[in-house]
């Protein structure tokens, strides 16, 4: 899920107080015009300084509000996007057809269901995905430690060739956003190469 929701709004709202400020400026040089024409009683000193801190207690305080109101817009954006993605993939589906069909350029840490006594420091029984926009992907998934770009078609061929170990694998789809939340997924396969499981959609720090 390429990062730019947010951001977006944060652009318009920033927009929004430069118009507002512009306003402000043109409106406090009118009330000072009208005051030279049609002088009146200036208020007492306590009471200007009482006014003005209310006013950026009052305009804190929206600010906070408001920022809280974003985030969690932001956040509630993000989560149907990794829905919507998570909600494509169904039982009995292959590697051929899950790992085009996901997109919003999410990471994909896979690794097959190992039994407890067995290790694999060799990274045999690993990969890592990070998917672009056009599709392609960089691949970390050989014991030397180098990336690796590949085109979706080497990536299934690169996946079928680890999962064909006799193993289920897991493949947890993990979508990075401009807030201090991602969301994620996993998806089991089978024996059989075959989606058995899919999780429901998560949210971590």
């Amino acid at each position: 899920m390429a990062p730019g929701f947010l951001t977006q709004v944060y652009e318009l709202v920033f927009l929004f107080l430069i118009v507002g400020a512009v306003i402000g400026w043109f409106w406090r040089r009118l009330r000072r015009s009208s005051s030279i024409t049609h002088p009146v009683a200036t208020p007492p000193v306590w009471r200007r300084v009482v006014r003005r801190t209310v006013t950026v207690m009052a305009g804190a305080f929206i600010l906070i509000v408001g920022l809280v109101f974003l985030m969690l817009l932001s956040l509630g954006h993000y989560a149907r996007q990794a829905r919507a993605e998570r909600d494509k993939v169904r039982m009995g589906m292959t590697v051929d057809q899950v790992l085009p069909l996901v997109h919003g350029t999410p990471g994909i840490r896979a690794h097959a269901v190992l039994p407890e006594n067995m290790s694999d420091e060799a990274g045999i029984h690993y990969a890592s995905l990070m998917q672009h926009e056009d599709g392609t992907f960089d691949c970390f998934a050989a014991a030397d430690c180098e990336s690796h770009q590949l085109t979706n078609a080497e990536a299934v061929t690169l996946m079928k060739q680890k999962m064909s170990d006799g193993y289920e694998w897991r493949w947890r789809y993990t979508f990075i956003n401009d807030t201090p939340q991602h969301f994620s997924f996993t998806v089991t396969f089978g024996r059989d190469g075959r989606v058995k499981d899919v999780t429901d959609v998560w949210g971590w720090d």
